[in-house]
């Protein structure tokens, strides 16, 4: 597998490859800038993670990426479609980026250069020089836990693909969002038999899911356990705290744990760069750049916890806007 960029200083190493990072590498290379691109996985292997039918909620002519065309028959790609386009858009402007390798760590030295340090499948290591780094690698590999005994069962998920799999068993959802009832409602149709339990009382979900959810419950096709705490998880159940108090077994071949995800903020926090505490956020200029020098964040890892209000329609522009503020450092230098 070839390594890009490990035999010179690069001006820019962007850990994490998804949408925001293929256009921050066009902008770069346009620029004239020596860019490289390092993914634990494929080129937006985070996307690879959503349901395999999903279809986007934005249109076509949000989700393109630095004026490239997306060519679809419908106005909302299918995952598949996305995931075509982006390696089509990698391949057609020659981005070099470097999949299968795990970013281990991030150092900054006295000189001011960052090293990069990654190893591939085989546990071979590679090392970057650069004198910028951005960091954009999502939240999709961090689910919040239970924290419950029995959550390491094999038949606990944060990760759900399709109804195939749990078509005819009984399945409980835990969580409240737009993916916990989406999942129920797709579930519930392919002929499942759907528990959801939820923290609170009400879906924080899309305006035209909410009225599906909730009169699926109303006529008792899907059961809900509002108000309720997940007490532990058993081979083939799930105790619970009702809002009553009472403490409820209920009966579950799978349990799909859809309760979002954490930022990993630890290469910022490695560094020095600050975060906002209260919602796991690093403190960013109109840049991007973090508290340290040299230091960018792109995507979702911009909102911390609020990790709802970035989308790749209005983080697609992120590699421009960091792009932009290197140079103009250059220039004033």
């Amino acid at each position: 597998m070839k390594t890009y960029g490990a035999d010179a200083i690069q001006d820019l190493v962007i850990v994490g490859v998804g949408p925001p990072a293929l256009a921050a590498l066009y902008e770069a290379q346009q620029a004239g800038l020596n860019v490289v691109g390092i993914d634990k996985g494929p080129v937006c292997g985070a996307l690879v993670k959503h349901p395999l039918y999903m279809r986007w909620f934005s249109t076509y002519d949000k989700l393109e990426l630095c004026g490239f065309p997306l060519l679809i028959d419908e106005k909302n790609p299918t995952r598949r479609e996305y995931l075509k386009y982006c390696r089509t858009f990698a391949r057609q402007f020659d981005l070099k980026v470097n999949t299968y390798r795990t970013v281990t760590s991030i150092e900054k030295k006295d000189d001011g250069v960052f090293e990069v340090c990654a190893h591939d499948r085989f546990g071979r290591y590679t090392h970057w020089s650069t004198r910028n780094v951005a960091v954009g690698t999502g939240f999709y590999d961090s689910p919040r836990p239970l924290g419950v005994e029995g959550e390491e069962l094999p038949h606990v998920s944060h990760v759900y693909t399709e109804t195939h799999n749990y078509a005819d068993h009984k399945v409980v959802v835990v969580g409240a969002g737009s993916s916990a009832a989406e999942i129920a409602l797709e579930l519930h149709r392919d002929f499942t038999d759907v528990t959801i339990v939820t923290r609170g009382d009400t879906f924080n979900t899309k305006f035209w899911v909410e009225p599906d959810i909730e009169n699926r419950i109303k006529e008792g096709s899907i059961r809900c356990y509002r108000n309720a705490e997940v007490l532990s998880i058993h081979e083939d159940s799930m105790m619970v705290r009702d809002e009553t108090g009472n403490e409820v077994e209920l009966e579950a071949d799978f349990i799909l744990a859809m309760t979002g995800y954490e930022p990993d903020t630890r290469f910022l926090t490695n560094l020095g760069a600050e975060i906002d505490t209260s919602l796991n956020k690093p403190i960013l200029s109109d840049g991007l750049e973090t508290t340290v020098e040299g230091l960018y964040v792109m995507g979702t890892l911009c909102a911390g916890v609020e990790s709802n209000v970035v989308f790749i329609e209005n983080s697609r522009d992120h590699g421009t806007k960091i792009v932009r503020d290197i140079l103009a450092k250059r220039s004033s230098s």
